[in-house]
């Protein structure tokens, strides 16, 4: 099943892509493939032929959400000859073919989901207010609706609803800010609107000042005579004047060409004063707010220009410095911070300007962090937690892209039905306001199921090596997914499984497996108890020899696995790593069991100047065999003990475009070699959903990836490399 896509389409039809690919080689080229999709009441709604080169090709449609069918055709066409993909925003899903009943027809079947479609407003719609309480309003309640209100007047956020009523301390200009989150906005807006706040507080002490002049040289000024009986200083160019305490004040300014005249009035109702000014001086307070110019994590603020004045600096309500205009600061963490000026001048003495700014990806931090994990309790009942989301934030929960928990950290949800359900969890802050979201898909297949019987066997491949196989109690070979383990670790899958306890003397053990859900039974575990003999074994030598020039450390690693009849014997390998400067000989004496070998290698070296390498293996009565010679890199090395191993080496021959993944399963280190003659190309992983979770380069032929931070399940691994068929190999991530 396709993932949901956080975008929102506004037509009716979903856009999507499949990559059709040619996976039959030289033998066919071109492939002309008929195609035909089918909705689910099996209605055509697109047909046509695809004509697909080695390259492949990308085909777009647009379908209206829901499930489809598509059928494909004609001459060399088959599941072995085309792979098809199909991409959905960023959600990739490989199609499985299967036959339908009209011959040389293949099908496959797919759905398209739609986006999400969100609701949020667009304003707030009502502010209203009389001195200084005022009532605000964002159209009408939402289910699970959360408002963030800031109301610009340096207080504190408010968490509240959509209405809100509050009351300002003075009056001014304010600019109202209020972050809006609901069921059907989940991701949230932001919203503002401005009101004049006036009749309120201490501003209600606001003194005026009338200026008249004759000519041009001497001046009248006057305040309101009601002010008469209290105190009052007037002040020329910031000097108080001596005498001049009435509401009337004169004064002449004949050899003065830049001047100001100001006014302080006490009364009883406004004991910290009144002030009005009068300047001759061109120029007022700033019309533009602070200017923000900024560089990575380094911002310059400033504020009015080149005027001479003196800034007072605030961060975030904290006091940094005075400047002349102009503050620099280098922020060290993420998120929002406040800047405020207090701008001061004979022109202006004391207005305040704010800004907000940005600062998210400084210092490193993730400002909007949240993962999702979950993990199987049975196999219809999961429980699922959100993590890492900064402490306090209200989490909200969807099932399948609708609204579905609030507030939780974590659920246990169990299935109804067999299926698969998209579980998403988000949240919202003013220092993540595009809001984080993570979601994950769960399924279950086992509701209803009952218990069956499986059973173990085994048989004898060689001394002390043993093939087991699960069955039914009807005898059937079990094909459900199998791990087997002994001595209490997991030490393989698949079904049968081949495996030695490498002993060196009759040994009492045990083999045990679990198993999963497979048509009718549900998963369960079964045991078998044996008396193992001593591994029978043959001494080989091993012989290395090699002369090369180093400049840096270098290594050389060799491996073996045992196989017989085909089945890879899993408890016994080998490994060996030489380095050295200049030159090596060296011979080593093995024991191996009689089976056949596939040979492994891997060399670490940049800088090597290499004159000869070469890896032979000795066997009594038998030529030497070459395992590995650098001037013949691709060659065959593997050999056998067994009469049939040259059939076996063949088979391996069939199958080298294998990729080598181990452990595997794997818990939180995986070891990857290429398939033999491998190429430069490219390293994909993908989930069990066709998310894709590693993208890397294969520059060398072996690696190692840290899947300490990948969540349990199935992976695969994909090698794509230029003129090659990609390369894919399961792997499964336990802990």
């Amino acid at each position: 099943m396709l993932l949901l896509s956080l975008t929102s389409w506004a037509q009716e039809c979903t856009p999507f892509q499949f990559w059709v690919m040619n996976q039959a080689g030289e033998s066919d080229p071109i492939l002309n493939v008929n195609y035909l999709i089918s909705n689910a009441d099996g209605m055509p709604t697109a047909d046509g032929v695809w004509e697909v080169t080695s390259s492949g090709l990308t085909a777009e449609f647009c379908l209206a959400p829901g499930c489809y069918s598509v059928a494909i055709s004609g001459d060399g066409v088959s599941p072995e000859s085309v792979g098809l993909e199909l991409f959905q925003s960023d959600i990739v899903q490989i199609l499985q073919f299967t036959s339908s009943d009209e011959e040389g027809v293949w099908q496959a079947e797919f759905c398209i989901e739609q986006g999400w479609q969100f609701n949020c407003p667009e304003a707030i719609d009502y502010a209203a207010g009389e001195g200084c309480t005022w009532a605000f309003e964002i159209g009408s309640f939402q289910e699970g609706e959360e408002v963030l209100w800031n109301f610009g007047d340096g207080s504190e956020p408010v968490w509240g609803g959509h209405f809100i009523e509050y009351e300002f301390e003075t009056a001014g200009a304010y600019e109202v800010n209020a972050f809006f989150t609901s069921f059907d906005c989940p991701m949230g807006v932001e919203l503002q609107t401005v009101v004049e706040v006036s009749d309120c507080g201490e501003n209600e002490c606001v003194l005026e000042m009338e200026v008249s002049t004759e000519d041009g040289m001497w001046y009248t000024f006057s305040i309101p005579d009601e002010l008469a009986n209290n105190e009052i200083q007037w002040y020329i160019d910031g000097q108080p004047m001596e005498g001049a305490n009435g509401t009337v004040f004169e004064a002449g300014f004949d050899f003065n060409p830049f001047w100001s005249v100001c006014v302080d009035v006490y009364t009883e109702l406004c004991p910290d004063g009144m002030e009005a000014c009068y300047s001759n001086m061109e120029g007022d307070c700033p019309d533009e707010g602070i200017a923000v110019d900024s560089e990575g994590c380094h911002y310059v603020f400033s504020i009015g220009g080149d005027s001479p004045a003196e800034v007072q600096w605030f961060l975030d309500d904290e006091f940094v410095e005075w400047s002349g205009g102009a503050f620099d600061w280098t922020f060290e963490s993420g998120g929002w911070h406040t800047i405020t000026a207090v701008y001061y001048s004979s022109a202006c003495p004391g207005e305040t300007y704010v800004t907000e700014v940005n600062t998210e990806g400084c210092g490193g931090e993730d400002p909007c962090p949240l993962d999702l994990v979950w993990e199987e309790i049975e196999c219809d009942q999961f429980f699922i937690e959100a993590l890492n989301q900064p402490e306090g934030v209200t989490l909200f929960w969807t099932l399948d892209g609708e609204p579905y928990d609030y507030g939780a950290a974590e659920m246990i949800y169990t299935f109804e039905e067999d299926g698969c359900h998209v579980f998403g969890v988000g949240y919202e802050t003013p220092y993540c306001p595009e809001g984080a979201f993570a979601e994950v898909e769960i399924c279950s297949d086992c509701t209803g199921l009952g218990d069956c019987e499986v059973a173990l066997d085994y048989v004898e491949l060689s001394e002390g090596i043993y093939l087991f196989s699960a069955y039914t109690a009807e005898g059937e070979l079990f094909g459900g997914e199998v791990d087997w383990w002994t001595n209490g670790m997991n030490v393989g899958s698949g079904n049968p499984f081949a495996w030695t306890w490498d002993a060196e003397g009759p040994l009492d053990v045990n083999m045990c497996i679990g198993y999963g859900v497979w048509g009718d039974c549900q998963g369960g575990e079964a045991c078998i108890e044996l008396e193992t003999d001593e591994m029978a074994c043959e001494e080989v030598q091993l012989v290395l020899n090699g002369a090369w020039t180093a400049n840096i450390d270098w290594a050389f690693e060799l491996g073996f696995e045992a196989i017989i009849d085909g089945w890879e014997i899993a408890g016994w390998s080998f490994e060996e790593a030489w380095s050295a400067d200049g030159t090596i000989s060296d011979t080593l004496v093995l024991c191996v069991p009689l089976a056949c070998f596939d040979v492994y290698w891997g060399w670490d070296a940049a800088s090597v100047d290499v004159e000869a390498l070469l890896v032979s293996i000795l066997i009594a009565g038998m030529d030497p065999i070459a395992l590995f010679d650098w001037f013949e890199p691709a060659g065959d090395g593997g050999f056998g003990l067994l009469p049939d191993c040259n059939e076996a080496t063949a088979a391996v021959e069939l199958t080298e475009e294998t990729m080598q993944l181990w452990p595997n399963p794997a818990q939180t280190e995986i070891n990857w070699q290429l398939p033999r003659g491998w190429d430069a190309g490219l390293l994909q992983v993908f989930d069990a959903r066709g998310r894709e979770v590693q993208r890397e380069s294969a520059l060398q032929s072996t690696g190692r990836w840290d899947a300490s931070h990948w969540p349990m399940g199935f992976y695969t691994v994909l090698w794509s490399a230029e003129g090659r068929l990609p390369v894919a190999t399961k792997l499964m991530v336990l802990r």
